[in-house]
C-alpha cells in the first residue's frame, strides 16, 4: 500500500522538527516505543495515529485522556489532508508529502534514528543537569524524575540504605508529583533482592513472572512492569532505583535496562560528590563554630585580665595612699581626696569643725558643697542635732520666706495650720542655705536680723522665738562682685563669710579622679556581671578630661558607662567628648594680654556676652527644655529663669533665645 514518503512537521516553542516516514502506519505518543515519541505528560504513552488509506490519510484517536484535535475539534477518526496541521499535547503537527520520492538528509529523520537520538539527547541533558545540581535532596528527586522519562515509566522510587536500614527518600510519578506513603506502594521484597544481589530486576508483567508471582507486594500492588537497579557508591551497592508499571506490561525492555543502568552508574557518583559536599559544608560549619567558640574565650580571657589589671591598679593606689602619710584631725571618708588641694581643704576643715561661726563654702557647681556642709555638721558637737538644707534658687521669694521663717495660721491664703521655719527647725543643728546668692535683697535684709538676734517670727505672727543655729552657705557666684554691683548686701556678707573656704574643680585635682573612680563604681553592681571595673586605658581617658561639670558629671559618665559595658568599662564606653579629652575644652576668653577696654569693651559687657551666648547654646542642646538647660549651666531652674527675663530672652516662644536687651549684668 505504502506510495512513498510523506513528513510531519513537529513545532512546538517556536522550533520545527521534520520527521520522514514510509510506513503505512505511523505511531505517536509519549512512549519510546512509538514512531513518534514526543515527551510531554499532555500527551499518553499511545495516543493517536496516522493511517494511508487508499492514497490518502487518517488521524485515529488510540484512547488518549486528551485526544488529539483536528478543525478545533477532538478526533476519534478523521480523514487527514496534505498541508492539514492537529495539535498533540503542547504541540503543532503537520502533514506533507513531498513532490518527489525522497528527501534530503537535512530534513528528514528515520524513525530509528530519531529514537536514538532522543534517548542521546534526554541522556546528556540529564547527566548535565546532575552535574550541576549540589543540593543533595533535589538531586535524588532529578535521578528518579530522569529515570521515569527515560523508561516511560508511570512511577519512580529511589531507596537508599543497606540491611534493614532503608529509606525511600523519593517517590514520584509520571506528572512530577509526590506519591503519598511510598513504602506501602512498592515491592520491598524486589529491593532488598536487588539490594543483596547487585543484579538488575526486570520482569515484563510481575503477575505472570514465575519469580514474583507469588508476593503479596506484587498482588496488593496489582504491579505489571517493574524495573528495579542497583546504584553503586564507592563501589558498594547503596541503594536501588525502582520504576514501575501498574497498568501496562512490556512497558520495559533491554533499551530501558541499559539507559537506567548507565543512568545509575552517574548517580551513584553523582550522590558520592553531593554527600562529599554536604560531609565538607558540615564540617566548615563545625570549624566555624569552633573558631567562634574560641573567640569568646579570648574574649573572656581578656576580660579576665582587663579585671585582674583594674584590681592591680586599685591596689597600687591604695598603697599610695596608706604611704602618703595623710593625718586629718576629723574623719572625713565621705569626701573622697587625697591630692594637696583635697588635703588643703581638710586642714581648714580641721580648724573650722569645732568653731560655731559661719561657714561659706564657694566653688564650682558639682564640687560637692553640700557633701562638705554636712561633714561639717557630723563632726561637730551639733551631729546628734538636725542637719536642715535648702537651696536658695529653688523656690520664689515669698515660698522661700515662709520656707525659712515659718508661719502661723491664716497668715496668708492657703495657710490653713501652722508650719515651722528652717531656722526653727534647724535649731540647736546646721541650717545649710545653697545657692545663697540667688536670694533676693529682702529676704536678705530678713535672714540678716534673725541671724543678728538669734531669733526668728513666723509669717502672721506677733512672737518670737529664740533659735541656735549654726549656718553653712554656699554659692557657685562671686558674692565679692555681686556686692560690688548692688545684688548682695554686704554686712550679710560680712555675717556669712567668717569662715570662708574653696572648693577646688576636679580638673584641678585630677589625682583624685582615680579614688573617686573606685568610690563611684563600688556602689555600682551590673545586673548580669555584678561589680563594674575600669580598664586602665578608660581611666587614661578620664584623667586628661576637664570635666567642666566636675565630681557630679564624673559620677553620672561612671553610672552611663557602667551600664553599656560587660563588666568592665573600656575606652569605647565612654561618652565622646569625654574621649576628646581636654583638648576641646577651651577657655572662656582668650588671653591675648590685653584688658577690656582695650578691647572696647568693659567686663560687665563681657559677662552678659558670655552668659547669653551659653544659655543659647544650652538651650539649642537640651532641645528647649528648661530644667535641662539650667542642669547643663550649673543653675537651678529658678536661676535660669529670672536670667531669661532679666535679659528679655523668651524660650517660651518655641525658638532659641534672642539677643539681650541692655540692662544691668548679673555676673555668674
Amino acid at each position: 500500500m505504502s506510495s512513498g514518503t510523506f513528513l510531519l512537521l513537529v513545532a512546538r516553542d517556536g522550533q520545527t522538527e521534520t520527521h520522514a516516514f514510509r510506513q503505512d502506519v505511523v505511531t505517536i505518543g509519549r512512549s519510546n516505543e512509538c514512531d513518534l515519541s514526543l515527551p510531554d505528560r499532555l500527551i499518553s504513552r499511545m495516543h493517536c495515529r496516522i493511517e494511508r488509506v487508499d492514497g490518502g490519510f487518517a488521524l485515529v484517536d488510540l484512547g488518549a485522556q486528551n485526544p488529539a484535535r483536528l478543525r478545533n475539534r477532538p478526533v476519534v477518526r478523521a480523514e487527514l489532508r496534505p498541508g492539514e496541521s492537529f495539535s498533540c499535547g503542547g504541540y503543532e503537527i503537520t502533514l506533507s508529502v513531498p513532490a518527489e520520492e525522497h528527501a534530503s538528509v537535512e530534513d528528514t529523520r528515520l524513525t530509528g534514528d530519531a529514537r536514538s537520538s532522543h534517548d542521546l539527547s534526554t541522556f546528556l541533558s540529564i547527566a548535565t543537569a546532575l552535574n550541576e545540581q549540589r543540593e543533595l535532596s533535589r538531586l535524588l528527586t532529578q535521578i528518579v524524575d530522569a529515570a521515569i522519562e527515560l523508561a516511560s515509566a508511570e512511577r519512580g522510587f529511589l531507596i537508599l540504605g543497606a540491611g534493614d536500614e532503608q529509606n525511600v527518600e523519593v517517590a514520584r510519578n509520571f506528572a512530577q508529583e509526590e506519591v503519598l506513603s511510598p513504602e506501602h506502594k512498592v515491592s520491598r521484597t524486589i529491593a532488598r533482592r536487588v539490594l543483596a544481589s547487585g543484579r538488575t530486576e526486570l520482569t515484563t508483567n510481575a503477575q505472570q513472572d514465575d519469580r514474583f508471582r507469588d508476593l503479596q507486594s506484587v498482588a496488593d500492588l496489582r504491579l505489571r512492569s517493574v524495573l528495579c537497579l542497583p546504584i553503586r557508591i564507592q563501589g558498594k551497592v547503596g541503594g536501588v532505583l525502582y520504576v514501575d508499571n501498574r497498568l501496562q506490561q512490556q512497558v520495559f525492555g533491554e533499551r530501558e535496562k541499559q539507559l537506567l543502568t548507565s543512568l545509575c552508574d552517574y548517580a551513584g557518583v553523582a550522590i558520592q560528590n553531593a554527600r562529599g559536599r554536604d560531609e565538607l559544608e558540615r564540617r566548615s560549619l563545625d570549624l566555624q563554630q569552633a573558631l567562634s567558640r574560641v573567640d569568646q574565650l579570648n574574649a573572656a580571657l581578656r576580660g579576665q585580665l582587663q579585671q585582674k589589671t583594674a584590681e592591680l591598679s586599685e591596689i597600687r593606689e591604695e598603697l599610695a595612699i596608706e604611704s602618703s602619710g595623710v593625718r586629718t584631725k576629723h574623719d572625713y571618708k565621705f569626701i573622697v581626696g587625697q591630692g594637696r588641694a583635697m588635703r588643703a581643704v581638710f586642714a581648714l576643715l580641721d580648724k573650722y569643725i569645732d568653731a560655731e561661726d559661719p561657714v561659706l563654702i564657694t566653688g564650682e557647681s558639682g564640687t560637692g558643697k553640700e557633701l562638705v556642709a554636712r561633714a561639717i555638721h557630723s563632726q561637730s558637737r551639733r551631729a546628734q542635732k538636725s542637719f536642715v538644707s535648702e537651696n536658695c534658687a529653688a523656690l520664689p521669694e515669698s515660698l522661700l520666706e515662709s520656707e525659712l521663717f515659718g508661719y502661723v495660721k491664716g497668715a496668708f491664703t492657703g495657710a490653713t495650720g501652722t508650719k515651722k521655719g528652717l531656722l526653727e527647725r534647724a535649731d540647736g543643728g546646721v541650717l545649710f542655705l545653697d545657692e545663697v546668692g540667688d536670694m533676693t535683697l529682702d529676704l536678705q535684709k530678713k535672714l540678716l536680723r534673725a541671724l543678728q538676734e538669734g531669733e526668728v517670727r513666723p509669717l502672721g505672727s506677733s512672737e518670737t522665738k529664740k533659735v541656735d543655729v549654726r549656718l553653712i552657705t554656699a554659692t557657685n557666684r562671686n558674692l565679692e562682685e555681686l556686692v560690688r554691683e548692688g545684688d548682695f548686701r554686704e554686712d550679710l556678707y560680712y555675717r556669712i563669710s567668717v569662715l570662708p573656704i574653696t572648693l577646688p574643680p576636679l580638673r584641678e585635682r585630677r589625682e583624685d579622679i582615680p579614688l573617686l573612680t573606685k568610690r563611684f563604681l563600688a556602689e555600682t553592681l551590673h545586673p548580669q556581671h555584678g561589680r563594674v571595673r575600669l580598664d586602665p586605658a578608660a581611666l587614661q581617658r578620664l584623667l586628661e578630661y576637664a570635666w567642666p561639670g566636675n565630681v557630679r558629671e564624673l559620677q553620672n559618665e561612671l553610672r552611663r558607662a557602667s551600664i553599656l559595658c560587660d563588666g568592665v568599662i573600656l575606652e569605647t564606653h565612654l561618652a565622646p567628648h569625654v574621649l576628646a579629652g581636654g583638648r576641646d575644652v577651651a577657655p572662656v576668653f582668650a588671653d591675648d594680654g590685653s584688658v577690656p577696654a582695650e578691647r572696647g569693651t568693659t567686663l560687665p559687657d563681657m559677662v552678659v556676652e558670655l552668659e547669653v551666648r551659653e544659655i543659647k547654646k544650652a538651650w539649642a542642646k537640651s532641645g528647649g527644655n528648661k530644667s535641662r538647660s539650667a542642669e547643663m549651666l550649673g543653675l537651678s531652674r529658678f536661676a535660669l529663669q529670672r536670667k531669661l527675663e532679666k535679659y528679655a530672652m523668651d524660650p517660651e516662644a518655641g525658638a532659641a533665645p534672642s539677643a539681650p536687651t541692655q540692662g544691668d549684668p548679673e555676673p555668674t
